[in-house]
């Protein structure tokens, strides 16, 4: 395995958010369109109300900004340090799957306690991710 193959999760990941935020501006032109929201709205978003079902799409890819990073970095960190161990990589795929995952579950029914599981998994995997960056650097150090 070349140490680019770490970069291939940051990649899926990063075309999950991006997709989210495509789909989200779709739903929120068409309920604008339908008039179930007014387009001042979102101006500073406090201007009336917005649907449940639009700010459930908000609210997720809201949430594609607050775990994912520390995804991200630890990824950028397995790439610099050149950390090419299969459990780091397994790690980084796991938490990007359990994303894909949250993300049907979020989206598709709500159903809160898979939705916590979910979350919950894709948090181990990415402190596992963490852990396996940080144990080869201890590993390396002098």
């Amino acid at each position: 395995m070349t140490s680019v193959a770490i970069l291939y999760p940051a990649f899926a990941m990063f075309c999950l958010t991006v997709s989210l935020v495509f789909f989200m501006g779709i739903r929120r032109n068409k309920a604008v369109q339908n008039r179930e929201v007014k387009a001042t709205f979102y101006r500073t978003y406090d201007e009336g109300k917005e649907p449940a079902h639009i700010r459930l799409i908000t609210r997720h890819v809201h949430n594609h900004f607050e775990t994912p990073p520390l995804f991200y970095i630890g990824v950028i960190m397995a790439y610099v340090t050149g950390n090419e161990s299969m459990f780091v990589l397994v790690c980084a795929w796991s938490y990007v799957i359990l994303r894909g995952v949250h993300t049907f579950v979020h989206l598709n029914g709500n159903h809160v306690m898979r939705r916590f599981m979910t979350f919950g998994l894709s948090l181990f995997a990415l402190i596992g991710l963490w852990g396996g960056v940080f144990f080869q650097l201890v590993q390396q150090t002098p």
